[in-house]
């Protein structure tokens, strides 16, 4: 009578293939195949694989995987090996699908696969702490200082407070775009630089405390104003440029 290992080998012969063929094909590993077909399945591997790579080993042979399955169970019986039947109701049927084997079959151990589970749970969690920790950085150390409704509030009156009375109030207003520098005359303080044109219709003020220098490109598109009150413009020219003198509030 033929062993679980001669069927084994002579199904596969029969289909014209080697063991380094059919491990390609089902993913499991050519040594496992071959002890098999010797009819060794002392493996260093859990039962329950070695019965999920025997079933798929079976099927890929055209062998009636089932019937299969219970001469194995017959003969490790037999042997005073006690076999681990499949419990569908309970625990359900770990397949081993012929086009990839699970677990070992890609060359690593279940022993193997434990450690790199562990290893990359290890990983996850020393990532997932990291994060914390930043975010807990971020919000103790960086977080914006809450503005207090007292804070607000004397801001507020301080805006609303006239200007100083030793400045002066300086507005150019732009009929069309033109570019406009506004500086003190010597240089000490830039309020308009002069890169950027006033577009037509914009307006600044600017408050000052001495004799400032305009220089404007095109003089006839801007009015100015000394303390709210509308004063003509110097100069008529092309990149005009003018004083303006300080003059106090009233």
């Amino acid at each position: 009578m033929q062993t679980i290992g001669e069927k084994l080998e002579e199904a596969r012969k029969r289909k014209g293939i080697s063991v380094r063929e059919a491990a390609e094909t089902t993913k499991i590993r050519g040594d496992y195949l071959q002890k098999f077909e010797a009819n060794s399945f002392d493996l260093d591997l859990p039962p329950l694989y070695i019965r999920g790579f025997l079933r798929a080993y079976a099927r890929y042979l055209d062998l009636d995987a089932d019937r299969f399955m219970a001469e194995y169970d017959s003969a490790a019986a037999t042997e005073g090996r006690t076999p681990r039947r499949d419990s569908r109701e309970v625990f359900g049927r770990v397949e081993f699908a012929e086009g990839g084997a699970e677990a070992p079959a890609a060359g690593r151990t279940a022993q193997e696969q434990a450690v790199m589970l562990k290893f990359g749970l290890l990983i996850g969690g020393a990532v997932v702490a990291i994060i914390v920790i930043i975010l807990l950085i971020n919000v103790l150390f960086f977080r914006a200082p809450s503005t207090s409704p007292a804070t607000t509030e004397h801001a507020s009156t301080q805006a609303a407070q006239p200007a100083k009375s030793n400045e002066a109030t300086f507005t150019v207003t732009a009929v069309d775009s033109t570019r406009v520098k506004v500086a003190y005359a010597d240089n000490s303080t830039v309020f308009l630089d002069g890169k950027f044109p006033l577009n037509r219709g914009e307006m600044k003020t600017i408050r000052y405390s001495k004799e400032l220098l305009v220089t404007v490109e095109y003089p006839e598109r801007i009015r100015i104003e000394l303390n709210g009150g509308a004063v003509d413009v110097p100069t008529k020219q092309p990149m005009g440029q003018f004083r303006v003198p300080f003059v106090a509030p009233r």
